[in-house]
């Protein structure tokens, strides 16, 4: 009968230490992935790192966040409770999304002078693209996207982005 109160007293004990087992994936406060920390609780990690931390194992998903101003923005590998701290605030709003739903492209816009056909390019970027849009996309794809009396402003696609 001692051994087994024994016994309970010594699970009791050892359950109620800290639980340093969890590692931590830290973030910067603009929301980039830093230094995974091991061995410290959530109130240690909480005070060295503040809101900028989120368990390591914890489940990432891919977000369509549509902002307030009306512009719609995609993520990707994003924990819910990551996601909506940055991305749930001034009435923003997240949902999730299938992930693969979105692509990376290497995008331009391209100036055309209609009396000449001479053209000039701005700078490359890479943007994301979602949905059935995807499926209708190749390099060297060309969304015309404003004309002018004497140009015409196309959006190149020049290629994906892995």
């Amino acid at each position: 009968m001692e051994k087994k109160l024994l016994f309970v007293l010594l699970t009791v004990l050892i359950s109620c230490q800290k639980n340093k087992e969890h590692c931590w994936q830290t973030y910067d406060a603009l929301g980039n992935p830093m230094a995974i920390v091991c061995d410290k609780t959530e109130s240690e990690i909480q005070a060295l790192y503040g809101p900028f931390y989120d368990r390591a194992d914890a489940k990432k998903f891919c977000w369509k966040i549509n902002y307030s101003n009306g512009t719609t923005g995609y993520l990707e590998n994003l924990s819910e409770k990551m996601a909506a701290y940055w991305y749930g605030i001034n009435g923003s709003s997240i949902e999730k999304v299938i992930c693969g739903y979105c692509q990376r492209w290497q995008t331009r816009e391209k100036d055309v002078i209609k009396s000449t056909g001479q053209f000039s390019f701005k700078q490359i970027e890479v943007k994301m693209y979602c949905g059935d849009t995807c499926s209708k996309l190749f390099p060297g794809k060309l969304v015309l996207l404003r004309e002018t009396t004497d140009s015409i402003i196309y959006h190149e696609f020049m290629q994906k982005v892995y």
